[in-house]
């Protein structure tokens, strides 16, 4: 089953392409499906194949040195994952998990590879997405170097709210299931210090949490508590 070239029209990606171009590469994709908690792929399998999600989120995980794992993205609707690796043919250097029921476009990845190098346009805008991905992870390592986790753990909720915020009648709700694990994942701690400091935020009324839920209920003091500038809400 293929993909809809008008999908392509509003992602970054191939915005600029022609029509034409468009439903040449919607035609070398397939859709997939995956179930929450099922992975794309493994850490250590070879590049086979290029991934966009369409719908759903995917959790990318790389094994540290210890026992937890490191969370190294959410892909979110529109993105595309594992780029780098996929050009150059080398292993995935991560898991590849489903946070919630999703859907893919996939392109085998020597047609991917083609169609990189016949459509200049699409190579230009993957250019900028990996250079985007990297200045990301640059953010990420400069909170992990230089803040407590305590304030790590504050930037991360609000990137999350940032990226995938839905507004509710008690405050904005993280529109997809994540643990505390996946927060400690994120923020390089462990599980016990992350229960540890959303259980206070959650006394003081910043958020409320559950097993796989994570609402702010406020943004404000939470901006302040990631900044480091109050000990707690607003009165």
């Amino acid at each position: 089953m293929t993909i809809d070239p008008d999908i392509l029209r509003r992602l970054p990606a191939f915005a600029s392409l022609s029509v034409r171009d468009r439903r040449s590469v919607a035609a070398a994709a397939s859709l997939r499906t995956l179930l929450a908690d099922e992975r794309a792929f493994t850490q250590g399998e070879p590049v086979n194949e290029i991934f966009l999600v369409l719908s759903g989120r995917i959790k990318l995980v790389r094994s540290g040195w210890g026992r937890e794992a490191v969370v190294l993205r959410i892909v979110h609707p529109g993105e595309l994952f594992d780029l780098g690796r996929g050009m150059r043919g080398h292993r995935h250097g991560t898991t590849a998990s489903a946070l919630q029921d999703v859907t893919l476009a996939v392109w085998p990845a020597p047609r991917w590879q083609r169609l990189v190098q016949d459509m200049p346009a699409v190579a230009l805008c993957l250019v900028q997405i990996l250079e985007h991905g990297l200045t990301d992870a640059q953010d990420r390592f400069v909170e992990i170097a230089s803040l407590d986790v305590s304030r790590r753990i504050g930037h991360s909720v609000l990137r999350l709210i940032d990226q995938a915020g839905r507004e509710e009648a008690g405050g904005v709700r993280i529109d997809f299931p994540i643990t505390r694990q996946d927060l400690a994942g994120l923020t390089g701690t462990t599980l016990h210090n992350v229960s540890r400091i959303l259980t206070r935020w959650e006394r003081q009324g910043v958020i409320a949490s559950g097993r796989r839920t994570l609402m702010v209920r406020d943004i404000p003091a939470l901006m302040r508590l990631a900044n480091g500038t109050e000990a707690g809400p607003a009165a």
